[in-house]
């Protein structure tokens, strides 16, 4: 069904292409007859090919001999408006072609890992790229966006050395596989602003994302974030592949209400939600980067070991507050009846003002 509906698309802009074309050499050739007609009538001494070889002059931009006509020198000046239009396309349309290919070619050079891609582009992207970097200011990360147009808003960050910018299709396999998703350690779907159906846009892309993880010796598991517009278009993100879809509506209903009912309650999700030195973030303490002996402990034992750990980090000093599960179940201050103990696989959830690799 996918390759039915790209089919389609290719299909109607090749025929709205060949359209073009078929319009431009019509209304060329008609300029032209109009004209060449237009100095029939002028004295016997004034050869067709004259006429054509004044035509031909002033679609290349050239102004040639002045016609004897006054339609004559009227359909001059149409023929060079409409030769410096139509060679103006064609050597912009080149240029872009060579430099797509150049900066394909830069990052196709570079065997990403671990890396961060985000496809397509909105006017999110900038405050997202500028956020990673700053939490990820002491491990430098690189980030690759690509984008089926051309962004020519990127506020500076074409400078920064650890990101790229691919004028590509992501919806391609091909894309995908020259920029290494599969060794990415996470691919964010941006909605297109200037697609019709960006949801489904990003439900292609999700699904070309899952089928490197089925090509062996690739990774097997690429997490895959996806903004969503329509919200009742969630369920087709996470049967594309979609590991976490995001949307604001849902976020800020939230906290407009909380706001409502405790006054500034936004400032402490701002501070949450923003890198910097000055403010917490949330961090995740994977199983094994964490002291064997607090498996087995209830929540009120791990958050007493914490805050013992935590008096010793002046620098960075943390907060438990909760538990992810390895089925990927987020228990936040859980209550008795539904955290027992600590198991072998589980992961903690702190508040740090730095990310938090190792503890104990």
């Amino acid at each position: 069904m996918r390759s039915q509906v790209r089919g389609q698309n290719q299909d109607a802009r090749l025929g709205g292409i060949l359209l073009g074309v078929i319009a431009t050499l019509l209304t060329l050739l008609t300029i032209l007859a109009l004209f060449l007609w237009s100095e029939g009538d002028t004295p016997p001494s004034y050869r067709f090919w004259d006429g054509l070889e004044n035509a031909i002059i002033a679609l290349m931009g050239e102004y040639p001999d002045r016609p004897t006509t006054p339609t004559g020198r009227v359909l001059q000046l149409l023929l060079l408006m409409f030769g410096t239009f139509i060679f103006g396309a064609i050597s912009g349309k080149v240029s872009s072609v060579f430099v797509t290919r150049a900066l394909i070619q830069e990052v196709i050079v570079r065997q990403f890992t671990n890396h961060i891609i985000i496809c397509n582009w909105n006017s999110k992207a900038t405050g997202i790229i500028y956020q990673l970097l700053e939490g990820n200011k002491k491990q430098p990360i690189e980030i690759v966006v690509v984008s089926a147009t051309a962004i020519e808003d990127s506020n500076g960050l074409s400078s920064k050395g650890n990101v790229y910018f691919v004028q590509d299709d992501p919806t391609h396999h091909a894309t995908l596989e020259r920029l290494n998703a599969s060794r990415a350690k996470s691919v964010i779907l941006l909605a297109d602003q200037r697609s019709q159906a960006p949801d489904e846009k990003n439900a292609l892309i999700a699904l070309a994302i899952k089928h490197l993880e089925a090509i062996p010796g690739q990774q097997r598991d690429i997490h895959v974030i996806a903004e969503l517009v329509n919200l009742n278009r969630r369920r087709h993100l996470q049967e594309a592949g979609v590991d976490e879809v995001i949307s604001a509506a849902d976020y800020s209903a939230g906290v407009i209400a909380q706001s409502a009912m405790f006054e500034n309650m936004s400032l402490v999700y701002l501070q949450l939600l923003t890198y910097s030195d000055d403010s917490n973030e949330l961090y995740y303490v994977e199983a094994g980067c964490y002291p064997a002996q607090l498996q087995g402990k209830t929540f009120t034992e791990l958050s007493h070991w914490i805050s013992q750990y935590s008096a010793t980090q002046s620098d960075n000093p943390m907060v438990l507050l909760g538990i992810k599960r390895s089925d990927g179940e987020i228990l936040l201050n859980p209550k008795r009846e539904t955290f027992d103990r600590l198991a072998a696989d589980d992961t903690l959830v702190v508040m740090a003002f730095r990310d938090v690799k190792q503890i104990g």
